[in-house]
């Protein structure tokens, strides 16, 4: 395993620079199939559930994940923007969003847009339909890792809103339409029933 190094500090003081064997590999990183990332407890919950990870592959760790509820997979990704390792900035990259294509084939998606306008990102930009010339846009709405709506660039770039109606579930079988282009969802239509347009 390659080291990946890190700092620790309190923002006054002296840095302390450390270097570990990368034991992690995260979704969404800049190379595939490689430990990109060091597991410890951040938090301070007594738990090795969280982790520091190098996302752009240059050996130096550059967002502390936090998994704040405890269940294997980090909600909130925060950066070191001062360099003196206090990792106090909320950033993008909490560990990747999962999804399933419109063909139920598993992906997942670098969380850089924030969807909500809480500071924090939980979306992310895909090719859910396989058409190139698109630009569809996954939601991790609940911070649990996995997407619940599917925005699905159309042509013109009007966009068509889709959920599950099982949570967990692999379809997105419910869809969300604005009828009267007011920008909200006024009309839901699920799988098969009149109205339904698949994504």
């Amino acid at each position: 395993m390659s080291p990946l190094h890190y700092r620790f500090g309190t923002g006054h003081g002296p840095v302390h620079r450390h270097a570990s064997p990368a034991d992690l590999d995260l979704p969404g990183g800049a190379v595939a199939d490689r430990p990109d990332a060091v597991r410890l407890d951040f938090d301070g919950d007594g738990r090795v559930d969280d982790a520091l990870w190098d996302s752009d592959g240059d050996g130096e760790a550059d967002r502390a994940l936090l998994d704040l509820d405890d269940d294997g997979r980090p909600e909130r990704a925060f950066t070191d923007p001062s360099g003196r390792g206090v990792w106090n900035a909320p950033a993008p990259g909490g560990g990747g969003i999962r999804f399933t294509d419109v063909r139920g084939r598993a992906g997942s998606a670098r969380a850089d847009v924030d969807s909500d306008g809480d500071g924090v990102p939980d979306a992310g930009v895909v090719d859910v339909d396989h058409d190139p010339a698109t630009r569809d846009t996954v939601a991790d709405l609940d911070g649990d890792g996995v997407a619940e709506e599917l925005l699905v660039d159309s042509a013109g770039g009007a966009y068509r809103a889709y959920t599950t109606s099982v949570p967990g579930s692999p379809r997105w079988d419910v869809l969300l339409a604005d009828v009267d282009g007011d920008g909200a969802a006024d009309l839901v239509v699920t799988e098969g029933a009149p109205g339904w347009v698949p994504p």
